[in-house]
């Protein structure tokens, strides 16, 4: 869930979803203070009207409004693609869960073959998001979770976990999950599956070895 000091994304539960919030943070005040220095540029040049030939003729502005641009894209590229690396990297995987999407309801099995099925439950204090039974998971370490879906299209998502990898019939899918708390996550399918798609709650509970 969130608070007032998450305005953007949901309370982060892993490192990746820290390093993705700041980054996230980051490129939103790059864009805030690019966004008042060239409004400042534009009513400085516009209220200097002989400034006006300065601007069609000159190569340095030319130059100057070419090479920045490129200079910050190249800047916020490695961060960017530092992040999409450890995301996709491949992990070594403590417990592989298998995850099938049904019409409206989500199947969980674990290595032992032990299956169960998770449905919405009805529920005061959180509305649409409560399941009779919730994903159990043990807290850091590296889950990997093999996705696919019994009818059509569904889509497995955390976002606490920045966790969501669809659901194909007659595909598996893989993602990797970690976290590093005692806590209990919330998320919903995320992919348009029917009448009942927003009746389609997740529920995953983390628990300290």
């Amino acid at each position: 869930m969130t608070n007032m000091n998450s305005l953007w994304m949901q309370n982060f539960n892993n490192m990746m979803m820290k390093n993705m919030d700041m980054f996230n943070s980051s490129i939103t005040n790059l864009i805030i203070i690019m966004s008042i220095f060239l409004m400042i540029f534009i009513v400085y040049f516009i209220k200097n009207k002989n400034s006006m030939n300065f601007m069609n003729e000159s190569n340095e502005l030319e130059l100057f409004w070419t090479i920045i641009p490129s200079l910050i894209i190249l800047i916020i590229s490695f961060p960017s693609m530092y992040l999409l690396y450890c995301y996709e990297e491949n992990k070594f995987s403590f417990m592989d869960l298998k995850i099938f999407g049904n019409q409206w309801y989500w199947t969980y099995q674990y290595p032992s073959n032990f299956s169960m099925e998770s449905y919405i439950k009805k529920s005061n204090f959180i509305r649409l998001l409560s399941t009779n039974n919730s994903l159990i998971i043990p807290s850091n370490k590296n889950i990997r979770l093999i996705i696919s879906s019994n009818d059509v299209l569904h889509s497995w998502t955390i976002p606490s976990l920045m966790s969501k990898m669809d659901a194909i019939p007659g595909r598996l899918n893989m993602s990797f999950i970690n976290c590093k708390k005692s806590i209990l996550m919330k998320g919903q399918c995320s992919e348009i599956c029917g009448i009942n798609h927003s009746f389609m709650p997740i529920s995953v509970f983390s628990l300290k070895n």
